[in-house]
């Protein structure tokens, strides 16, 4: 490792571990130099690198200081909020959005949002390189730049597809919006039950070999509201049993940064560019911006076409400028990667204080899935606990969550989500304890 490296690598790990604090001063070139042990000017590039990836920032006559924390835990609200995946725009502090406003300020000056399917060149010519390191390999042809998830669900949902097929397959429990948005089009639905075990894949096949599925909705990973993902040999054959059967996959991979699954290969990966269509959103990293990535197979490149330019009429999909030159700067940078690294390492403390917090909890009142990734997590309750109940006297307690009633299509099952976005690890543990004494003593009043 060169020694430019060395330095750039120990700051980042004082800034993780929070021994530099936001608006630290950094220690001056000469003094780095002798620490080191070399000279001023490899210092010098070492603070540049960092400078490029927004985590210090100069001040004239003065030196260089620690950008703003990426998260701050320290903006309160009222109470516990685990009702919502959104994140706080201001839980972004704003020298990382400046630095980045300024990066893309000049990557796109001379640039304009024309009237295109495709967003601004230099953006689409740096994803299919970026988009490989996931195991999505595809070309700049495939990609598409979105405004959101929902926005195109809406749009494949009432567009015909290559298989001239009609009926909608999705998961119970799925995503709410696009449920309620389903049964206020009443459109043609079909359900396939999901647990922490993942859907039947015998039943699956029944389905996708007698029913005439257009395409099949799916969240494989960081499932909303479970928190659940499909392993290996299901995500392979759900992907098999699409192409046999002529059925196209919208695979909602929403929180792919969010929780890093070892080894894990989404469903477009074992597509091999055949019938799936790969969606990806930027919004819950990127709170200030609304920009999305949606990849489409080479058979649906037409028709996405066509419904691309017929829905700027009336749901124009594509992002404004300043999203798209915020999303190549994050990216160019570093900084997206270096950020969602962050977040993936508090996530992954917060899962263990879950686990370590229910591992005492009796299973037959409450259960708590045992894979659970991302941000959201659901607690399955007794069928004596009222999930509606339980939420009210949560909400008296400034404890605010969300019952999943309005996850589900056709049937229900007594459960509420939280989300890990807006709460600390000292309060979570606090949390879960609350709900946990809340849930024993509903149970005690039902067994009564």
């Amino acid at each position: 490792m060169k020694r430019y490296e060395q330095i750039v690598n120990d700051i980042k790990k004082d800034i993780e571990l929070q021994k530099r604090k936001p608006g630290s001063k950094l220690p001056s070139l000469l003094t780095m130099a002798k620490k080191y042990q070399v000279s001023k000017g490899t210092v010098l590039k070492a603070y540049e690198i960092l400078e490029k990836q927004c985590l210090i920032f100069a001040k004239a006559q003065s030196g260089y200081y620690i950008a703003g924390g990426l998260i701050s835990d320290d903006e309160k609200n009222e109470g516990y909020h685990l009702e919502t995946g959104n994140p706080m725009v201001n839980t972004y502090l704003f020298q990382e959005m400046k630095q980045c406003f300024q990066t893309a300020a000049q990557l796109y000056s001379f640039k304009t949002l024309d009237l295109t399917i495709r967003g601004v060149d230099s953006l689409n010519e740096i994803l299919p390189s970026y988009l490989s390191e996931d195991g999505i390999y595809t070309s700049s042809q495939n990609i598409y730049l979105i405004q959101g998830i929902m926005q195109m669900l809406t749009i494949f949902s009432n567009s015909s597809f290559p298989n001239h097929k009609q009926t909608i397959l999705i998961e119970e429990p799925s995503y709410n919006f696009y449920i309620k948005y389903l049964k206020k089009m009443n459109l043609p639905v079909k359900v396939i039950k999901r647990d922490q075990n993942g859907i039947n894949l015998k039943e699956l096949e029944h389905i996708f070999k007698n029913d005439d599925i257009k395409f099949f909705y799916t969240i494989p990973r960081h499932h909303n509201p479970l928190g659940t993902y499909y392993d290996h040999q299901s995500r392979k054959k759900i992907m098999e049993l699409a192409i046999q059967y002529d059925v196209y996959i919208i695979e909602d991979d929403y929180f792919s940064h969010y929780y890093k699954i070892p080894k894990y290969l989404p469903l477009y990966y074992f597509s091999n560019g055949n019938h799936c269509i790969y969606l990806r959103s930027y919004t819950k990293t990127i709170p200030f911006i609304r920009i999305g990535i949606a990849v489409v197979p080479d058979d649906f490149i037409e028709t996405m076409n066509q419904m691309t330019e017929i829905s700027y009429y009336y749901s124009y999909h594509m992002p404004s400028l300043v999203s798209q030159a915020t999303l190549e700067a994050y990216i160019r940078t570093g900084l997206y990667r270096y950020q969602t690294e962050i977040i993936n390492k508090g996530l992954k403390r917060k899962i263990s204080i879950i686990k370590k917090v229910s591992a005492a909890w009796d299973q037959e009142m409450v259960h708590l899935a045992s894979q659970i990734t991302g941000c959201y997590f659901s607690l399955e309750l007794n069928d004596k606990i009222d999930s509606q109940r339980l939420v009210y006297l949560l909400k008296k307690e400034k404890i605010y969550v969300s019952g999943n009633q309005n996850s589900y299509y056709l049937g229900y099952r007594h459960s509420i989500r939280l989300s890990l976005s807006r709460v600390n690890e000292q309060e979570l543990k606090y949390v879960l304890e609350q709900i946990y004494t809340i849930i024993e003593n509903l149970y005690q009043q039902k067994k009564i």
